[in-house]
């Protein structure tokens, strides 16, 4: 279990876009090909998109980048459209301490949350723990989730 000392988030610097797009690359990659849809064109494509440096934070330890996250602030709710964590650091806790501190943020401000998912994420168990629900269950490849606070 990491420490909380070293544990940071600090905003993302425009020098930092290709260690987001390679981190996500990475994430896609398996979860893609065990679906059978990876077209790493299209998805570094949707990447560049997507991807908004003024919306992301930069995911530290101990000063060292270990993940991004990039959220979209919107009149009712917040859009988690990003969580990319490094593999040797995912499933200790971070995740976790991510969503909910974006989840404390959201209540404070009255907002939902909401975030897509591919099917194949071993994360969605980690965000139906965290009290968001499945909105679209037919999704062939993409889950739609929503959190609406303690209501």
């Amino acid at each position: 279990m990491m420490g909380e000392a070293g544990f940071g988030l600090r905003p993302a610097r425009a020098d930092e876009n290709d260690f987001a797009e390679a981190t996500y690359i990475d994430t896609m990659r398996p979860l893609m090909l065990e679906l059978g849809c990876w077209n790493e064109a299209q998805r570094r494509t949707a990447f560049r998109r997507s991807y908004k440096t003024d919306e992301v934070s930069i995911v530290t330890l101990d000063g060292m980048a270990i993940g991004w996250m990039q959220v979209s602030e919107r009149d009712t709710d917040f859009n988690l459209a990003q969580i990319q964590v490094l593999e040797p650091y995912r499933g200790n806790g971070i995740g976790t301490r991510l969503i909910n501190s974006l989840l404390e943020r959201a209540q404070r401000a009255g907002k939902t949350v909401s975030l897509s998912a591919i099917r194949t994420n071993r994360a969605i168990g980690l965000y139906q723990r965290l009290g968001f629900r499945i909105v679209d269950a037919d999704a062939s490849t993409i889950l739609d989730m929503v959190w609406t606070g303690s209501a």
